[in-house]
């Protein structure tokens, strides 16, 4: 096999691991009663997968796996849409994603917005 073959393979890979994890995720939240998941818009379930899909390249695996996003509240997912609606080309700042991290491990002393 040819290494462009290889890489492409591999990209395909990673996009499938990916994308199977966000949607593991968005399953987890949907399911949970604190969020109001028919309360959410298309456009926000949508940003909301990109998110979570951003936060699952830049953080470790490790990391991603000891989040319990079936906790997450409303006021969670609001918040995360809240810092993800500042996205430019997909790409998060880091002090975005320490804000995420905080909400996705309930480590935050206040909510963003009141």
């Amino acid at each position: 096999m040819s290494q462009t073959r290889d890489e492409e393979l591999g990209r395909r890979r990673f996009q499938l691991v990916k994308e199977q994890a966000v949607e593991d995720a968005v399953e987890k939240i949907r399911r949970a009663q604190a969020v109001d998941w028919p309360s959410l818009c298309a456009a926000d379930c949508m940003l909301l997968r990109e998110i979570l899909g951003e936060l699952w390249i830049c953080l470790e695996r490790e990391r991603w796996e000891q989040y319990s996003f079936s906790t997450l509240t409303k006021q969670d997912i609001n918040d995360l849409l809240t810092l993800g609606a500042g996205m430019r080309d997909h790409t998060l700042s880091c002090s975005t994603i320490e804000k995420m991290e905080a909400i996705l491990s309930h480590s935050r002393n206040t909510p963003l917005s009141p």
